[in-house]
């Protein structure tokens, strides 16, 4: 009865609404030169175009109306860009205007009041997350000094299935999701919150883990409030009720991670005589929890408490979810390419060898695994797209004129499978990336560009290369067809139909003595 409610409420306000509103932008709609747009409908505009595929949607309409397309999602001006060129123009030349993103409810609550380096608006709060994230927390030196963290997970993921060996079958998804999870929490906070010998108790594990993938799924869900600000009060959806919940106790277990790694910090001053004796020294392994408290004591105003709880959740949410997808993704396209399985396999083989496991130092040897990473984030990026940006100010992309406040969707799906700029687009071919892409604009961003681009590609990187380069050299792997894959689906072309895939795997005789020894 609540839900019948609220819908007949919304839909009298609307109709109140409807000719004023669409008298008011009719009247108000700008004589600039705008980019072609389809015929929209009162209120909502072109959000009815937008199906469950997003990216499909945007690429279709693109099609039609070329490569700058202008949409109506509500009262929110859109453009959509689908050329190389364009986007170049926006991300690139045009990236101080462009280097925000749209301002959203889930930012607030649940991004700690859009203070996280993903929420936050572009300005000095935000060059100082970033110095933080490329210079601290995911620099070249931390990451290697992080290194052993990485390497004893993969190798734990590899005694498991050694173990289980003997039913010849794993569940990718799951296996893939637990190792990168406790990689990231590890790194991050300083424990293991998943699987078999967690540093936690279990049940505190499991509800840690539980809030995190429930956060991960109300940031990506649609909130009508961010399209129609007016009527968020109703919550339709029932996601901003969901936010509210969620929050205190995400809060309360990140409140809890911080405090117990001050009391230990406390305590290793108080065993050390306290001042520069109880201090880490530079080449120590350390949390990122512990790199941002010691800055924090140098820099509070900076380092507020909200700004380190942001990037802890930042790093255990969308690491732990992007990586493990983009794994799985990749180890699919292998086994549903025998031939490309072999080469990798010849490849690791020939500079890496049986006596030993791959680690994260042999990986600049091994440049067509690198290639094939490069190959799965054109064709099956874990995200269909990339975040939206939002104009600061008016400007022109390709001509057209762009308001301000206009929110820019980037058709990536589509430029990186164009055959005009790819060779046999719809082909999972690593070979292409062997030399140096013909640059004509950006056609390859996997990881965005600009001043927003994700700050954490090099940890991906190493992850991703890392984990595959492994369960490839270790294991047999059975190829599967493109029916048990879901290669549609991998592609971004339909619905997943919500299986797990298991696949199936045996040890290699060649590494038998080498596992033996984890």
């Amino acid at each position: 009865m609540d839900i019948l409610h609220h819908v007949t409420t919304l839909f009298f306000v609307i109709t109140l609404f409807s000719i004023y509103l669409v008298h008011h932008y009719s009247n108000k709609r700008p004589s600039k030169n705008l980019p072609p747009s389809p015929p929209s409908l009162p209120i909502i505009g072109h959000i009815h175009l937008l199906r469950p595929l997003r990216h499909l949607s945007i690429h279709s309409l693109s099609k039609l109306y070329g490569p700058v397309v202008s949409l109506g999602l509500g009262p929110r001006n859109t453009i959509i860009l689908s050329s190389p060129e364009a986007v170049e123009e926006a991300l690139i030349k045009k990236d101080t205007i462009f280097s925000n993103h749209p301002v959203v409810k889930v930012g607030q609550i649940l991004g700690y009041n859009n203070s996280t380096i993903f929420f936050s608006p572009y300005g000095p709060h935000f060059r100082n997350l970033r110095r933080l994230t490329s210079l601290q927390l995911l620099s070249t030196h931390q990451l290697n000094l992080l290194g052993r963290i990485r390497a004893e997970e993969f190798l734990s993921l590899i005694h498991r299935m050694v173990k289980t060996s003997s039913s010849g079958e794993v569940e990718l998804n799951e296996r893939l999701f637990e190792m990168i999870y406790n990689s990231i929490s590890k790194m991050v906070v300083g424990k293991r919150y998943h699987g078999d010998n967690v540093d936690v108790d279990v049940e505190v594990a499991n509800q840690f883990k539980d809030i995190i993938q429930e956060v991960i799924q109300l940031v990506f869900s649609f909130n009508p409030r961010d399209f129609f600000p007016a009527f968020g009060w109703l919550d339709l959806l029932g996601v901003e009720r969901r936010m509210q919940r969620v929050l205190p106790r995400l809060d309360g277990f990140i409140t809890e991670i911080i405090e117990e790694h001050r009391s230990k910090r406390r305590v290793n001053d108080a065993a050390n005589g306290g001042g520069e004796a109880g201090k880490e020294t530079e080449e120590e392994e350390r949390s990122l929890v512990d790199v941002m408290l010691s800055l924090q004591e140098t820099d509070p105003e900076t380092f507020t408490v909200e700004v380190i709880k942001g990037h802890i959740l930042t790093m255990l949410a969308a690491g732990s979810d992007s990586i493990a997808k983009t794994i799985e993704i990749t180890m699919l396209f292998l086994l549903s390419h025998p031939d490309i399985l072999r080469k990798t396999k010849a490849e690791i083989d020939t500079n890496v060898g049986h006596d030993r496991i791959i680690n994260e130092s042999d990986l600049p040897n091994l440049p067509y695994l690198k290639n094939i990473l490069k190959e799965s984030l054109r064709l099956g990026m874990p995200m269909q797209g990339m975040p939206p940006r939002e104009s600061s100010n008016d400007c022109t992309i390709q001509g057209y004129h762009v308001p301000k406040g206009t929110m820019l969707l980037v058709n990536l799906w589509g430029i990186q499978r164009d055959p005009e700029l790819w060779d046999d687009a719809m082909s999972f071919k690593p070979e292409r990336f062997a030399g140096e892409i013909e640059e004509k604009g950006l056609k390859y961003l996997p990881f965005g560009a600009g001043r927003r681009k994700c700050p954490g590609e090099h940890l991906a990187v190493r992850m991703v290369t890392g984990a595959v380069g492994a369960l490839v050299q270790c294991f047999e792997w059975e190829t599967m067809s493109k029916e048990e894959v879901d290669i549609n689906a991998l592609l971004g072309l339909t619905v997943s139909n919500g299986k797990p895939v298991v696949a199936k795997y045996k040890v290699r005789d060649c590494m038998a003595d080498a596992l033996l020894k984890i």
